[in-house]
């Protein structure tokens, strides 16, 4: 599957290890996605601490803001998705009212097993109502395994009733061929391990949707032929003046950055039945919105957008 077609989902969740790339991703492809005329929504879910905002330089509320044509970021917070599931769910305002400001089912609310899930999760579904696209910047690893997995134990433990009525909605909604499971990973072993890991259990779990998507970001590119690499194994043994051997130190790293890479995209494509799409390191000197912008720069060319038409690149 190409980016292109990924970019025909109605629903991406992005997600991998903590640290390999989940909001850079998710805002490089809503912002390819507003860039191929559709209506995007790039969402983090209930975070105390958004990232959102550092990226397109605006506040961060639980309704979208709109931050370039096309292009709208939110916050699914827990208390707000709580007030807009309930306006949804009871029939009139004043049973809203009488759940929210009674201390003690607010209390069962918020610590009831798969209560939370099932709240942002319905968030995520009433979006896709008003947009074309939406981007979730899910939770690390094991933590969306949970978020997604939730909705088998609640069809388990309610026979009936409205709670299982939307659990089953929820669960048509993850497995919709247009609802799609994007992996970020990072070629070191920890992660790589993580990704296989959580990708199996979401496999196994049946917690898919169309074909999934796997970007192995920060990869090396190959760049030594194997002579090469033979000759800078050689020196690495050889005494040399400190100029040559920090020049050949420099290989060696090089040598090692690359075979990493080589050894996750192998794992990766044996895992995933698919070659992941290696992205190299985006720089920007540690700036959000100018890794985002190299990296929607980068995607871009594979989808046939021009920098042009890309803002913040």
């Amino acid at each position: 599957m190409s980016l292109a077609q990924l970019l025909d989902s109605r629903l991406l969740m992005v997600t991998g290890k903590g640290g390999t790339g989940k909001t850079t991703f998710a805002s490089a492809m809503g912002i390819l996605g507003a860039a191929k005329g559709k209506r995007v929504v790039v969402c983090e879910v209930d975070t105390q601490r958004p990232a959102l905002p550092a990226i397109f330089e605006t506040e961060v509320h639980f309704d979208p803001v709109e931050v370039h044509p096309g292009l709208s970021v939110c916050n699914i917070t827990w208390n707000e998705a709580l007030h807009a599931y309930l306006r949804r769910s009871l029939p009139m305002k004043r049973l809203v009212r009488m759940v929210l400001e009674n201390q003690l089912i607010a209390r069962l609310l918020d610590i009831t097993p798969g209560s939370r899930e099932v709240v942002i999760l319905s968030r995520v579904g009433n979006l896709l109502e008003e947009y074309d696209l939406v981007v979730v910047d899910m939770p690390a690893s094991g933590h969306a395994f949970s978020l997604l997995d939730i909705l088998s134990t609640l069809l388990t433990l309610f026979r009936s009733g409205p709670v299982r009525q939307r659990a089953l909605e929820l669960q048509e909604l993850i497995h919709d061929l247009r609802t799609r499971l994007v992996f970020l990973a990072i070629p070191e072993e920890m992660v790589i391990n993580e990704t296989i890991e959580t990708w199996t259990r979401m496999e196994g779990a049946e917690l898919i949707g169309g074909s999934p998507y796997i970007f192995l970001n920060r990869a090396t590119l190959p760049s030594l032929t194997e002579e090469e690499r033979a000759l800078i194994g050689r020196l690495s043994k050889v005494k040399l003046d400190p100029l040559r051997r920090e020049f050949v130190q420099a290989g060696v790293w090089e040598d090692r950055l690359e075979q990493a890479t080589e050894g996750a995209q192998a794992r990766l494509a044996e895992a995933f039945h698919m070659d992941p799409v290696l992205v190299p390191p985006a720089g920007g000197g540690g700036n959000p919105r100018a890794v985002v912008g190299r990296v929607a720069l980068h995607l871009g060319r594979m989808v046939g957008v021009a920098r042009r038409e890309l803002p913040w690149t």
